[in-house]
């Protein structure tokens, strides 16, 4: 049994099937699932029953208290953004859900004594 068989709630049964219809994977599945669910055991609701608003808030707890990689936070929309547009067939715009974009980092400078130790230690190593 897969994860996401486990979970016994009727959104995340009939998302899961929504989902199988589209020939998913197993693995997304259960990544979508479970955020869903952690979603709706966030607030204490049926995800039916809450709105964009409930989304943003659920969102910044990710970022703020749970300290949620960018990739977690990325899943959780994907999931958000499946159930509300196929599974509950919602009147808001959907897309207003946004992805987290993983700031880039700059590259390591080496200073001119650095560039020098490492020739050095090139040729002599």
């Amino acid at each position: 049994m897969t994860p996401y068989e486990k979970r016994k709630s009727p959104f995340t049964q009939r998302m899961a099937e929504d989902m199988q219809v589209r020939n998913f994977s197993p693995r997304t599945i259960d990544s979508y699932t479970y955020h869903v669910d952690r979603f709706a055991k966030h607030f204490g609701k049926d995800p039916e029953q809450l709105g964009p608003e409930d989304v943003r808030n659920f969102q910044l707890w990710m970022i703020r208290e749970n300290k949620s990689s960018w990739s977690q936070f990325n899943q959780a929309v994907c999931g958000l953004r499946f159930f509300y547009s196929f599974t509950c067939k919602r009147d808001w715009v959907i897309t207003h859900i946004p992805f987290g974009h993983v700031p880039k980092k700059l590259p390591n400078v080496l200073g001119s004594d650095e560039v020098a130790s490492r020739r050095v230690s090139c040729f002599l190593g």
